[in-house]
């Protein structure tokens, strides 16, 4: 029975991980075809290139999808083996809870290994492409960097809001510009209707206003003037533009590779830069995320033996909300370590510490076959309304 433990609990967990990742990517996928349905529908962008933007998409969502679906895997074939009675049935014939936890680990040593390879290898490699090109679409067309009623902060020197933006042509309503390239005064703008527009060629970026007016601040406090327009044409070099730069786009944290990213965060902390906490979180997060799958599919051996629940649903229910709870201690923490509270670095471990040491506490106790008050709870609740559920269908 020993020998053909291993085998049998794989066959459980494969197709349920692939099943799983295949739902929850195509989710993920499905909210950022969404986002970018905008580009084809609105901004003219080739269909072509929304595909190729989702593929390099993909990277980032499997290195959040690989752990969430070993989770689910897991917990899903431990809550039908115990549902069963099989984990009675194992015990009864001498196997210990510590007896089939090597198949489990060797699983998820394996999704760990992959989506290790995500982070620190393929996602940045991916963001950076995925940045190059929507720059090349921004200078072809510079309006898909505009969003409507916000203030658009990525052109040098530049603020821009735009009230409205036209679903069927290029025409923008209700736009406010301040305009600060000019070293001794600040322009204010303020039109009716405009479009903007690209000159490639030329590297210049082309902005036609219609009825509005122009105050110019200047710096001295000294003098000021405003100017009516009928029509108004802006133009500024796209050097500089966050949606078209001419020069050589730089790599930030999310897209330099692992090497090169030790050595900016450590650089930067020895400079003592305003961003080097991010720079550092960054890192160590794409060696603790992979570490996830490994305690994610450890906590959910015990939660699969010990929850007196049936059915798939519930198990989805309870992996979800598992996940949840890893992720918010994961958001805290980047918060946490971006106002330097502690070492910025730790805080991306906490929640493998976290999790991993409550992993280790409930496989002890569900091997010594202990209640943990808290699955415990939860037991008499789901029982209690099962009981309720029961009593209103006979009823009825």
């Amino acid at each position: 029975m020993i020998r053909i433990l291993p085998a049998y609990i794989f066959k459980e967990l494969a197709p349920s991980f692939f099943l799983n990742l295949l739902v929850f990517s195509f989710i993920l996928l499905m909210a950022k075809v969404l986002e970018l349905t905008e580009l084809v529908l609105v901004r003219g962008v080739a269909a072509g290139e929304i595909f190729s933007l989702l593929a390099l998409s993909l990277p980032f969502f499997f290195s959040m999808t690989i752990p969430m679906s070993t989770l689910l895997a897991v917990l899903l074939a431990f809550l039908r083996m115990s549902g069963d009675g099989e984990v009675t049935v194992l015990k009864a014939a001498g196997v210990s809870l510590y007896q089939l936890l090597p198949p489990v680990a060797v699983f998820c040593a394996g999704t760990m290994a992959l989506t290790g390879y995500l982070t620190l290898s393929l996602v940045p490699a991916a963001n950076w492409i995925f940045e190059q090109k929507v720059v090349d679409l921004a200078k072809v067309r510079a309006d898909v960097s505009l969003k409507e009623r916000v203030f658009n902060v990525g052109y040098k020197n530049m603020t821009i809001l735009v009230n409205h933006m036209s679903l069927t042509s290029d025409l923008m309503e209700d736009i406010f510009i301040q305009d600060e390239r000019e070293t001794d005064v600040t322009s204010v703008i303020v039109a009716a209707r405009g479009r903007i527009a690209t000159d490639p060629s030329q590297g210049i970026l082309i902005i036609q206003l219609y009825n509005g007016v122009i105050d110019r601040v200047y710096h001295d406090m000294k003098k000021t003037d405003s100017t009516r327009f009928d029509q108004y044409e802006l133009r500024m070099s796209m050097e500089g533009t966050d949606g078209a730069p001419s020069g050589p786009l730089e790599k930030n944290q999310a897209t330099l590779p692992t090497p090169d990213l030790f050595e900016a965060a450590a650089r930067l902390k020895t400079q003592n830069h305003p961003h080097w906490a991010v720079y550092e979180m960054d890192l160590h997060k794409r060696f603790a995320l992979p570490l996830a799958c490994l305690v994610l599919g450890l906590i959910a051996v015990p939660l699969g033996v010990q929850v007196n629940l049936k059915g798939r649903n519930w198990g989805i229910v309870m992996g979800l909300a598992v996940f949840l709870a890893y992720y918010v201690l994961l958001t805290a923490a980047w918060s946490f370590g971006d106002s330097r509270l502690y070492p910025p670095g730790l805080g991306m471990w906490m929640p493998n510490v976290v999790i991993g040491s409550l992993a280790l506490y409930m496989i002890r106790q569900t091997n010594r076959e202990r209640p943990i008050w808290l699955i415990d709870l939860f037991n008499r609740w789901s029982g209690w309304w099962q009981e309720r559920k029961a009593k209103g269908e006979a009823a009825s």
